[in-house]
């Protein structure tokens, strides 16, 4: 049985750590965020959405010249975004929402790429959120998922991955969710899962839209 998430939960517990986020998690995760950003494709006058955008950590990684979106399900995150929006000059714009990742409120095909990072262990229905990415990426369009993800070959480490999920929820995150698993099962066409962070202990998947 999988870890259960709560949305209540998740958005006060990073609200909470808005002002300190990447000083705690930043040596962290952020080796993968800035590797992700080496697979988008680089043109400029994109429109891509960030899902879970939270302080802004990737904001200065952008092409030149992008629109960025950013969502995310804590008001405190957002505000911090747009702090340090405003003091980048690369030439893009940026747009932030609060917005259930689940639930988003834009059109069909709208963006030409997706980006999210730590997001979908961390949210109530992760397969309603692979889909609501497919479903605003334009057809042929990037979507780029940054997260830890359970493996498949029943070892040792999965099942240690399967204990400790009840822990690691406290702190913000399930560890016992497949999440390539979960982006196929949505429609998402995965194309490669590259290793990343300390240990290997992360994944960027490269998908996109047939």
């Amino acid at each position: 049985m999988k870890c259960r998430v709560s949305p209540t939960y998740m958005e006060k517990l990073y609200s909470f750590y808005s002002p300190f986020y990447d000083h705690v998690f930043g040596h962290l995760l952020s080796p993968g965020r800035r590797q992700s950003f080496k697979y988008l494709d680089p043109r400029p006058h994109q429109k891509i959405l960030e899902i879970g955008v939270g302080p802004g950590s990737t904001l200065e990684y952008y092409p030149p010249y992008t629109q960025v979106v950013g969502i995310d399900i804590s008001a405190a995150m957002i505000a911090k975004a747009r702090e340090k929006a405003s003091k980048l000059n690369s030439g893009s714009s940026f747009e932030f929402h609060v917005m259930d990742a689940a639930r988003l409120d834009f059109p069909d095909n709208h963006f030409d790429a997706v980006m999210s990072a730590y997001v979908i262990t961390t949210v109530q229905d992760p397969h309603r959120v692979c889909r609501e990415m497919l479903r605003v990426v334009k057809p042929g369009g990037q979507i780029i998922v940054v997260n830890h993800t359970r493996g498949q070959n029943g070892s040792y480490w999965n099942r240690l991955e399967d204990l400790l999920a009840p822990l690691f929820v406290r702190i913000g995150f399930t560890t016992d969710l497949d999440v390539i698993q979960v982006m196929k099962d949505a429609g998402i066409t995965v194309q490669y899962a590259i290793r990343c962070n300390l240990l290997n202990t992360g994944r960027i998947i490269l998908g996109t839209k047939q």
